[in-house]
């Protein structure tokens, strides 16, 4: 059996939950007991690793992954109010095209520096566009009961559970009551100890169903959530992604 093959065995037994999931891969690269004193420095050091990523430049070539008519990124997309939008994690801002005219107020956010400024000198004659640099889990800066949308593509899949978790709470602070989430994130609800690029694709370890818990927790209510693969060919591996459509239906408490 393959590698890839091993994987796509596992994720099939998670999800049907037949069978208790019991493997160890390789060693992790980087050891957990590191960051335990410091949930931040894993969030950091996981945003250090895209600095400067050559990924950045190849992304704009799969645009089509997301914004073609037939994808469920298009599709969902379509259910979102973009009034006021927030992107979190914006790379250098390939997706800011597709939503550019209907929005009244844009919000991009990055942890790192660099891409935040590639997206100023990419939009700068866009004066409804706002720029902050994130610590990795926060929407701080953006007020309160503000905004319409919050989004991401193609970057929770690697956040740890916690960020996503602080990412829950933040969106229902600054969405006003119907405002909506579109949060791809990853669906690898496996090998739960190992870091995340040791497993496909880079995929951190969350699950649908971890995150409809949390969404929930945090005053959400799920719409959709649909789950897909990812890769091509020898790359495929099955159902490791999901993308959660939700609407806010209560204020939390800060």
């Amino acid at each position: 059996m393959s590698l890839k093959q091993l994987f796509n065995h596992l994720v099939k037994k998670n999800k049907t939950n037949k069978e208790k999931i019991n493997w160890v891969t390789n060693p992790p690269k980087k050891d957990f007991i590191d960051f335990m004193t410091n949930k931040n420095s894993v969030t950091k050091t996981i945003g250090d690793e895209w600095e400067g990523h050559a990924y950045y430049d190849k992304a704009e070539n799969w645009l089509y992954k997301f914004w073609e008519e037939d994808t469920v990124f298009y599709q969902r997309f379509q259910e979102l109010d973009c009034t006021h939008i927030v992107e979190i994690a914006c790379g250098h801002g390939r997706h800011v095209q597709f939503y550019l005219e209907k929005a009244k107020s844009i919000t991009l956010l990055d942890i790192n520096q660099n891409n935040i400024e590639y997206c100023k000198n990419r939009f700068s004659s866009e004066s409804k566009i706002s720029y902050y640099v994130t610590n990795g889990n926060s929407l701080t800066g953006i007020e309160t009961n503000s905004q319409t949308t919050v989004f991401t593509y193609d970057a929770m899949v690697h956040f740890e559970m916690l960020d996503v978790i602080e990412y829950l709470k933040e969106a229902n602070r600054v969405l006003i009551k119907g405002g909506k989430i579109l949060f791809h994130h990853s669906n690898a609800g496996y090998l739960p100890t190992v870091y995340y690029t040791s497993k496909p694709h880079w995929r951190n370890f969350m699950s649908a169903d971890i995150f409809a818990h949390l969404a929930s927790r945090f005053g959400f209510q799920v719409i959709s959530q649909d789950i897909f693969s990812w890769g091509e060919g020898e790359d495929l591996v099955e159902n490791v992604d999901c993308l959660s459509l939700c609407i806010k239906v209560k204020n939390i408490d800060p």
